[in-house]
């Protein structure tokens, strides 16, 4: 059984998930709401991510997902060390990926980033659920939600609500045709 892949992300009016340099400065105008993502963190069982991100954990210092399984996928030959990362690298097929992410038991992994993993999970068609904070602000240039070659995926709207004073939080799931 695959797992149950879930991209949870913020995002800018433009599409960004982060500015140039990956700076996430455009999250401070998410103001007036409480940070959930304790209750979406304790849902997960394991996560995945692509090299940028995972050049940015390494960059920023410090690993907050404590000993979740994560999959980071590279073509590397290795990865730079983090202390206290559960890390594995991955170079290849992302629907085996994903298969044998479910076949260890975990049910549900987050999609940490970036964007080009995203348009890669996208083509395979294996994201199942999108949960995107819109922060009311334009970054302009910087990582897109999703960016690569994949064709129009349909999702259903599950959930839309404001999200603090001025963000706006919306939830997906994948409509597969059966």
């Amino acid at each position: 059984m695959a797992t149950h892949v879930v991209y949870y992300a913020a995002l800018s009016l433009d599409g960004r998930i982060a500015g140039p340099d990956h700076d996430l400065g455009f999250l401070k105008t998410l103001t007036g709401a409480e940070n959930d993502y304790e209750i979406f963190f304790a849902d997960i069982d394991s996560l995945l991510m692509g090299a940028q991100t995972w050049t940015f954990m390494v960059r920023h210092g410090s690993w907050p997902y404590g000993e979740k399984p994560t999959w980071v996928v590279t073509h590397a030959p290795q990865l730079a060390p983090l202390d206290g990362a559960v890390v594995e690298p991955f170079a290849g097929d992302l629907t085996e990926l994903v298969r044998l992410i479910g076949e260890r038991g975990l049910k549900r992994t987050w999609l940490v980033g970036g964007g080009d993993l995203t348009g890669q999970l996208l083509a395979a068609d294996l994201i199942d659920e999108l949960i995107l904070t819109m922060a009311p602000t334009f970054v302009g240039r910087g990582p897109a939600l999703a960016d690569g070659d994949f064709p129009l995926r349909r999702f259903t709207l599950g959930e839309t609500g404001r999200f603090g004073d001025d963000g706006v939080r919306l939830r997906y799931e994948r409509a597969r045709e059966l």
